[in-house]
């Protein structure tokens, strides 16, 4: 039996999950699968190695002679340095390049042109992009304190609205019964267990059943506009630029986006619900020019 080849290996990897790709020269040899997700920050060798392990396996005889790993807290050189270094024991002959999921989505969205690349996803980010590499951050600043228009801030809007605001009965009425939480519940999840941003945005699905109400339609325009006042219109000329989307958020509130650019004046490009495809075409693209 020949031996596959597979020149190249892509991950779009977060903390829930981790996309791979192997990518050969033929579309028919293309491979993809998930393993468990990759805190960049806080998995420890061991913990990525068990992963890396699985991806080798699930590679088998292919050679893998590229490796481009976009993650999620891959934001310094020694975060990434730490991955890579795990990436290099598994293949010490690949060329390897870590960065972060930003670039990731930049390179999706973009490829080799200019514009301003965004993921709307759980958390939110932006970047302004020459083509090249990124040339302005406008930090997202996380759940707390910042991440507009993402999962987490559009179920914190609806937890608040809730308890807090004036949303018709029969939403509430119906929140209550579809997603079977009371107040005690929800703070202790919050304020006492890991990871509050992931239960937050674990509300997603009750807006989008909801999302024709008057009600929670204008509430997610406004959360969208919010994104494009903090963070795309501090952009120099983000306004003469397309904007462009990637993540699950963006992708099935398509409508809503689109809505909220028009209302602050931007022109949306592409909206993808995951970087993955991008990436495959970038990186295809780049080496056939090689």
């Amino acid at each position: 039996m020949l031996m596959s080849l597979f020149s190249t290996l892509i991950a779009d990897a977060g903390s829930t999950k981790v996309e791979w790709a192997a990518v050969g020269e033929s579309s028919s040899d293309d491979m993809r699968f998930t393993t468990p997700g990759i805190n960049a920050i806080l998995a420890s060798e061991k913990e990525i190695a068990s992963i890396l392990t699985e991806v080798k396996r699930q590679v088998n005889d292919r050679i893998i002679n590229e490796i481009y790993y976009y993650g999620a807290g891959c934001a310094t050189p020694l975060i990434c340095g730490k991955i890579e270094k795990s990436l290099k024991e598994v293949w010490p002959e690949a060329k390897i390049m870590v960065c972060s999921d930003l670039v990731g989505a930049s390179k999706s969205l973009l490829g080799n042109n200019a514009g301003i690349a965004c993921i709307l996803g759980t958390g939110s980010n932006s970047a302004s992009y020459d083509g090249e590499k990124i040339v302005s951050n406008i930090p997202p600043l996380g759940f707390i304190l910042g991440d507009e228009g993402s999962g987490t801030a559009l179920g914190k809007r609806l937890i608040k609205e809730i308890f807090k605001g004036n949303i018709p009965v029969e939403i509430k009425e119906d929140f209550f019964s579809d997603t079977e939480l009371t107040l005690p519940e929800i703070i202790n999840r919050v304020y006492r267990e890991p990871l509050p941003n992931k239960f937050i945005a674990s509300l997603i699905p009750f807006i989008r059943k909801h999302i024709r109400h008057p009600f929670i339609n204008n509430m997610v325009v406004e959360e969208f506009r919010e994104f494009f006042k903090r963070n795309v219109a501090l952009y120099p000329d983000a306004r003469k630029m397309d904007v462009n989307f990637t993540g699950s958020v963006a992708f099935h509130f398509e409508k809503e986006l689109r809505k909220a650019s028009i209302s602050e004046g931007f022109r949306i490009g592409k909206i993808s619900q995951a970087p993955m495809d991008g990436l495959i075409r970038f990186h295809l693209f780049e080496s056939s020019k090689e």
